[in-house]
């Protein structure tokens, strides 16, 4: 699991029974399923407002009508569980604000309850020590957004873990100093386009609607990112006590309801010095021209993300 978005059906959450989709391939779209949830900035501090939204799929195309339950956990994960995100947040109750977007501020004490502040400790307990950071000097606030039936047979939650800028404070004071001076807080990345190439080596912009893929034949797609999307932060190195710096990893999640991916999730192709992506589809087999929908999620390893919506067009 990144450290950026969280997702699992309540059925699931709340040990209720329910069917799994056994060998299904992560990429193929069987029923309503939450992608993607995206804050924006990517990366904010404590008590700065943050407007989310999300991207929710199903096998006739995007669910753009729709509206989640939203909500800001507060709630550390304790150390006996494992998993990304308090069970407490998992199973709350749906009480927040019901809209296609969300806005709101990061807990003022967001850098005590998920970050390297030590929060005070309650009666009784032990003291509680700071969060660790990801590899990428990271900590995060989890946001959660609850859809609820008729969208689905059962409700769908997710999670987004956004990015909060804590103070940098644990090192001498010069490498404080060159830290702060070379850090810029994370933006999203951006995809900027999706093309497709033929078996006959014929360039189609699927963002324009001009893809059209003939029924079975398998066809190259390249995800290209803003040259922007790949940003340099600095990390300091705790045993050395310098900072160096890092390059964001980009990773490319593909999804359709017809038809199969070669890869359910891509990187950076080697060489590539404009962080695209490439991943080969072998449409399904058609009788008449149908279109098929796409869904591409880009995520960076700080944990912004973009997406986008299209659809190809299937011929016999």
């Amino acid at each position: 699991m990144g450290h950026h978005f969280w997702l699992l059906s309540l059925a699931t959450a709340f040990g209720l029974s329910c069917k799994p989709a056994v060998g299904r391939a992560p990429s193929l779209i069987v029923g309503p399923e939450i992608l993607a949830l995206r804050g924006q900035p990517a990366e904010a501090a404590p008590g700065q407002n943050v407007t989310y939204d999300f991207l929710i799929a199903s096998p006739e195309g995007t669910l753009t009508d729709t509206v989640a339950a939203w909500d800001v956990c507060l709630t550390p994960k304790p150390p006996a569980e494992s998993n990304e995100v308090a069970s407490a947040c998992v199973l709350a109750p749906p009480a927040g604000t019901v809209a296609a977007t969300f806005q709101a501020p990061l807990p003022s004490n967001a850098c005590s309850l998920f970050g390297p502040i030590a929060p005070p400790p309650q009666a009784g307990q032990p003291p509680f020590r700071p969060r660790d950071p990801d590899s990428t000097g990271g900590y995060y606030v989890p946001v959660r957004a609850v859809v609820q039936p008729p969208v689905a047979d059962r409700s769908l939650i997710a999670f987004d873990l956004e990015r909060v800028h804590c103070s940098f404070s644990n090192a001498p004071l010069a490498v404080i100093q060159d830290f702060n001076s070379r850090y810029h807080l994370n933006t999203n990345p951006h995809l900027q386009g999706l093309e497709m190439l033929s078996a006959d080596q014929t360039s189609s912009d699927v963002l324009a609607g001009a893809a059209t893929a003939s029924s079975g034949s398998m066809v190259s797609l390249l995800a290209v990112p803003s040259a922007d999307s790949i940003e340099t932060f600095p990390v300091y190195d705790a045993i050395h006590q310098v900072v160096a710096d890092q390059q964001e990893s980009l990773r490319f999640f593909w999804y359709s309801p017809d038809g199969e991916f070669q890869h359910d999730r891509t990187g950076v192709d080697p060489g590539a010095t404009d962080g695209s992506s490439t991943n080969q589809w072998t449409p399904p087999t058609v009788t008449q021209s149908t279109v098929v929908p796409l869904w591409v999620v880009l995520r960076d390893s700080r944990g912004g993300t973009d997406f986008i919506s299209t659809q190809l067009t299937v011929t016999p």
